[in-house]
């Protein structure tokens, strides 16, 4: 007997090869949210707070700091809380912080923003990838790969597309690959 969760959209069970796919699928959207929004969406606008908050090179780096601190906090932390019900508040958080950080000029709460950033960020990653070796244990192992390596590229190209002028020109060899 298989939980509603996993009954197909048809009302039928879902197949064990439906499964793995979409846990892969579950875990390469938390993995990507967690660093789409936790590391990559704060890295484009560090140039606008540079030029609209007049952010100092090292008032800049003070919250990046603190994000790193907060990673290894949330690694730590996650000894404890690592369970699968932390992972939808930890993105939570992680979406609140980043929106919180052009509500203030003050560089002590954007640092405390960035380090609670971070604890949530390492415990997104810690929990969706225990989640997708736990549930993908005993399928091919090509799945875990394809599920933690596809958010980066995809979130890579997305930012690269998107701000193109804040990460600088394309390397060549690419270029000529992309036809850009």
């Amino acid at each position: 007997m298989t939980s509603a969760r996993e009954r197909g959209t048809d009302g039928g069970e879902a197949t064990r090869a439906d499964r793995p796919w979409r846990i892969v699928g579950q875990g390469a959207a938390a993995l990507a949210a967690g660093m789409g929004v936790g590391r990559f969406a704060y890295t484009p606008i560090l140039p606008m707070m540079h030029a609209q908050a007049g952010l100092s090179p090292w008032l800049g780096a003070e919250p990046a700091t603190a994000n790193y601190v907060g990673y290894l906090l949330g690694a730590v932390a996650s000894r404890v809380f690592a369970s699968r019900r932390a992972l939808r508040p930890s993105l939570a958080i992680l979406v609140v912080t980043l929106a919180l950080m052009p509500v203030t000029h003050v560089g002590a709460l954007w640092s405390s923003l960035r380090l609670v950033a971070g604890i949530a960020s390492a415990l997104i990653f810690v929990i969706a990838a225990d989640a997708m070796l736990t549930g993908l244990r005993g399928h091919a192992h090509h799945l875990v790969g394809a599920a933690l390596v596809a958010p980066a590229a995809a979130s890579t190209g997305v930012l690269r597309h998107r701000f193109p002028h804040h990460l600088g020109p394309l390397p060549r060899r690419v270029r000529d690959f992309s036809g850009t």
